[in-house]
């Protein structure tokens, strides 16, 4: 996340230092310098003098001092420099580059996350792939702005790492300007759902038929705002019959019979987990669907 966070200053650094007109990067200054946390910097822009920790300061605030800055300095952010670099060069195209070593855009950052799945929604894969015979580059990933960067909603942080969400097309085309509430930069994000089925507990899944096992969501806190905006749970109905299967396999497949198993010679138990259950979630999640699904149905 480090390397991630320092690779995205750099670049836009490179385009406020060396691209950005003087007059622009100084009316940019005087813009962030009036949001709250920037009130130790000199007044009066010292463009010789420039060390770019302000635009570090902002470009990299994180989660909380978002939420702060929306809530209680919305009119302060409707400066548009950053929404113009998005549009113009940050998402327009793979050539379309921020920086003036032509190095950084949302491809790279993309390419750089070493993710495959949306955070949204753990529900579809983010890919960038090559058409027509390797001659177009195009993607399937977006990145949706978590705080709107319409005119009217928070243009000033459209450039904001944070504010940057690496998102499927349903996910992005469903939130739209519609609410979100939980980022999912924020690391206690997973404690909000639980993505089990309504049944009883201890019940014989055999006495059970797959449309029992309908997946809930169960979301507390912020992420109630998430589920109803992007309709999680309505697009979890596709994963009854796999939530059934799973609950099936770690009933015939508990820790009792793993051991008898190790015992018998037939493996170890982790072997034989990663045989019936696949990858575990440290090595599967941001690769694989429904990653945080098997673990609250299972625990693996």
């Amino acid at each position: 996340m480090e390397e991630l966070k320092r690779m995205h200053y750099e670049a836009v650094k490179s385009y406020v230092s060396e691209t950005m007109h003087a007059k622009k990067r100084k009316g940019f200054y005087y813009k962030v310098i009036e949001l709250a946390g920037f009130e130790a910097y000199e007044r009066d822009y010292d463009e010789e003098g420039d060390t770019y920790d302000w635009l570090k300061h902002f470009l990299l605030a994180d989660c909380e001092t978002l939420v702060s800055w929306v809530e209680y300095h919305a009119d302060k952010l409707k400066f548009d420099y950053m929404k113009r670099l998005y549009l113009n060069r940050f998402s327009k195209s793979p050539v379309d580059y921020v920086d003036k070593e032509a190095t950084y855009n949302a491809y790279t950052l993309f390419k750089k996350m070493n993710i495959r799945v949306c955070p949204y929604c753990e529900h579809e894969f983010l890919d960038v792939v090559s058409v027509n015979h390797g001659m177009q580059t195009k993607r399937t990933v977006e990145f949706d702005h978590f705080y709107p960067k319409g005119d009217e909603d928070y243009p000033g942080l459209a450039m904001c790492f944070y504010n940057l969400i690496p998102s499927c097309k349903p996910c992005n085309q469903l939130k739209m300007t519609n609410p979100v509430a939980a980022n999912p930069y924020n690391p206690d994000i997973e404690n909000l759902t639980n993505l089990c089925p309504d049944i009883p507990v201890g019940i014989n899944i055999d006495d059970l038929s797959e449309a029992d096992c309908k997946i809930k969501i169960n979301p507390i806190g912020s992420m109630i705002v998430n589920e109803s905006t992007l309709a999680l749970e309505q697009r979890y109905d596709s994963q009854t019959s796999v939530a059934y299967q799973l609950l099936k396999c770690k009933q015939d497949f508990d820790d009792d019979k793993l051991l008898e198993l190790e015992r018998l010679g037939i493996g170890t138990v982790s072997e034989l987990k990663r045989e019936i259950f696949g990858k575990p979630r440290d090595e599967a999640r941001g690769f694989e669907l429904h990653t945080k699904m098997k673990y609250d149905l299972i625990g693996y």
